[in-house]
């Protein structure tokens, strides 16, 4: 990973996304030796003196050692600009145009895939015009990603990289109005602060823990040896970068080994388990391609879901998030379904809340998981208050039938938890309708929740705190009946709140994502195994161009 030098602090600037980007672009640059150096001929600081702008003409970009298709790119562009250079001024550069220059030509600092841009970066001894040419080059790439992303996350490949056209590099240059052109690259015609807030935190953690490839990892066969167990923990911290040395106390290692769960987005207990030894042997670079593509799936969140209020709910991270006015307003945890199970990525409206409600339960779980309870004891169903129907819903007597005749296959009835504590839909369900027959609900089973990986479901969604939720959800839009929740309990029925505001859900898959509390970057497990086709993509050792 390349580094950089920053000698001088970024202005404010009253937008507060600017704010963060150039906070975090001062913690990513600052403070290293930069294998991009400018000298002091080129890096000039005062804008304010009027200087000649440098000219870049077809003979120059035709003597570069860059394809053809990036030359015919370059040259057009230049035309457009009557073959004037739109930074290079009496043959230099600011310090901000020189730090622009420097983020642009890091894959690092861009968050891509080591060598994905058609064109490399620029070595040290390249001119100042050259590394001009190659900036727009590669930032004509970059603002590309603004319509469209690197992956096809549907077949698990990459695609090809492309350049916006040159007119609109120009749109992009005349609009700079911005402290930093760092900033103006990340929030031109960015929708999504989301997507800036984890552009720059995966900038901060690449800055402080490097990108690592160490995969030399031995694990110790007794958890039991602390001796073993210390010096494993002790040697995984240093080769990703975490500690500085490993002649820690005991109580100085467990802090950092708490600091690192909660990195990787598990239980901050200090005790290494299957979970935590996984982020142990995990390489920085991993963690890194994760970064890379939760950035990437940012980029096709589509805007009409983003602002005003919604609820997303990230697997891997086993949680959920209600936005108003694209604020969190609530956090939950959240069970998700497990492997054979998986819930689903799908968009739906919220429609409705129901309190105390019924279970009906689905024909797959009635026949091949209750049923092989019923040939055990036919009183499975009246000791956990469920209710056998037939098919016309008549109410049937579980104790008249012979189940040792009743298969999977021709299993013919219908399975109704009636309300109440013991339901396994807890005492109130969310709604949004789908295809899916998704929706979040209570569960009696709350313990469930204090664990690390969360996926028990059957594909639907419990929530630790679903009144709090229904509760944040009403208030949002000043329901009439947002103190009834508590009443509707107590009536032995199902009862339905409808919805004044109606709003969308959605499920992702993201395995990195931003803190609310700390704005730093967290990784997750793939739980569901669905980005291992990608990372071995690029699975070779990483180098920058």
């Amino acid at each position: 990973m390349p580094n950089f030098t920053h000698n001088h602090l970024l202005s404010m600037n009253s937008k507060i996304l600017t704010v963060f980007v150039v906070f975090f672009l001062g913690l990513f640059l600052s403070g290293c030796n930069s294998n991009f150096e400018f000298n002091d001929n080129e890096s000039k600081i005062d804008n304010k003196i009027d200087q000649s702008t440098a000219l870049i003409d077809e003979s120059m970009i035709q003597a570069m050692k860059i394809d053809e298709n990036a030359k015919k790119w370059a040259i057009d562009l230049y035309n457009l600009n009557e073959n004037h250079a739109f930074w290079i001024k009496s043959e230099s550069i600011s310090s901000d145009q020189a730090l622009f220059f420097a983020y642009v030509n890091s894959d690092t600092a861009l968050n891509i895939p080591f060598g994905y841009f058609s064109t490399p970066s620029y070595k040290n001894e390249t001119t100042l015009f050259e590394k001009e040419v190659i900036t727009a080059l590669r930032c004509a790439e970059f603002l590309n990603l603004k319509d469209t992303s690197i992956f096809n996350h549907q077949k698990n490949t990459a695609n090809i990289s492309q350049r916006v056209s040159a007119e609109h590099f120009t749109d992009f240059f005349n609009a700079f109005d911005n402290p930093s052109w760092i900033a103006h690259l990340l929030n031109f015609k960015e929708n999504n602060k989301h997507l800036v807030k984890m552009h720059l935190a995966m900038n901060k953690f690449t800055k402080k823990y490097g990108i690592e490839t160490n995969t030399n990892s031995e694990v110790p066969t007794d958890l039991k040896d602390s001796l073993a167990v210390f010096h494993f923990i002790s040697q995984q911290l240093m080769k990703r970068n975490f500690i500085e040395d490993t002649t820690l106390k005991q109580d100085e290692l467990v802090e950092q080994l708490r600091k690192y769960q909660f990195l990787n987005g598990l239980n901050t207990d200090g005790a290494i388990g299957r979970n935590t030894i996984g982020a142990l042997t995990e390489t920085n670079y991993s963690r890194y391609l994760k970064g890379v593509l939760s950035i990437d799936k940012l980029r096709g969140f589509p805007d009409s879901l983003i602002g005003e209020k919604r609820i997303v709910i990230n697997i891997p991270s086993y949680l959920l998030h209600l936005y108003i006015d694209d604020q969190i307003v609530n956090t939950s945890k959240v069970i998700v379904g497990t492997q054979k199970n998986q819930t689903p990525l799908f968009t739906a409206t919220m429609q409705y809340f129901v309190v105390n409600p019924y279970w009906n339960v689905p024909y797959s779980i009635a026949s091949k998981e209750i049923l092989p309870h019923l040939k055990k004891d036919s009183s499975y169903l009246r000791r956990n208050n469920y209710t056998l129907l037939d098919r016309n819903k008549n109410i049937l007597i579980a104790d008249s039938i012979n189940w040792k005749n009743i298969s999977p296959s021709n299993f013919p009835y219908f399975v109704r938890q009636e309300p109440g504590p013991r339901n396994s839909l807890g005492l109130v369900k969310l709604m949004f309708p789908n295809e899916h027959a998704i929706y979040i609900h209570d569960t009696p089973s709350k313990s469930l929740f204090s664990r690390d990986e969360r996926t028990f479901s059957h594909g639907c969604i419990r929530t630790e705190h679903p009144f709090k939720l229904a509760h944040d959800i009403l208030a949002s839009e000043n329901h009439k009946y947002i103190d009834s929740v508590e009443h509707y309990l107590t009536l032995p029925k199902e009862t339905y709140l409808i919805l004044g505001e109606k709003f969308p859900v959605t499920i992702v898959y993201h395995t990195a994502g931003v803190n609310d509390s700390t704005q730093e970057v967290q990784f997750y497990k793939d739980i569901y195994k669905k980005e291992e086709e990608i990372y071995q993509l690029f699975q070779s050792t990483p180098k920058e161009n």
